[in-house]
């Protein structure tokens, strides 16, 4: 089954197998399964420009500062 995550690196959405890891973007491994809030990221794979989580309007959108 396909579900929609974040990478916590890069902050891309894509959508994942159960069992996946690592991002398909940058590589790297922790991959978000829902917001910090347990919201999940379904709706966000539509969306474009600044993305905010309907649950508790933390930022989604961006690169965590350690990724180059």
């Amino acid at each position: 089954m396909k579900e929609t995550r974040r990478c916590e690196t890069c902050g891309r959405f894509r959508e994942y197998d159960e069992t996946d890891r690592f991002c398909l973007v940058c590589g790297n491994e922790g991959i978000e399964r829902a917001c910090s809030c347990g919201r999940s990221f379904d709706y966000a794979l539509a969306e474009t420009g600044d993305l905010f989580c309907p649950g508790c309007g933390r930022a989604l959108r961006g690169r965590s500062a350690e990724f180059e």
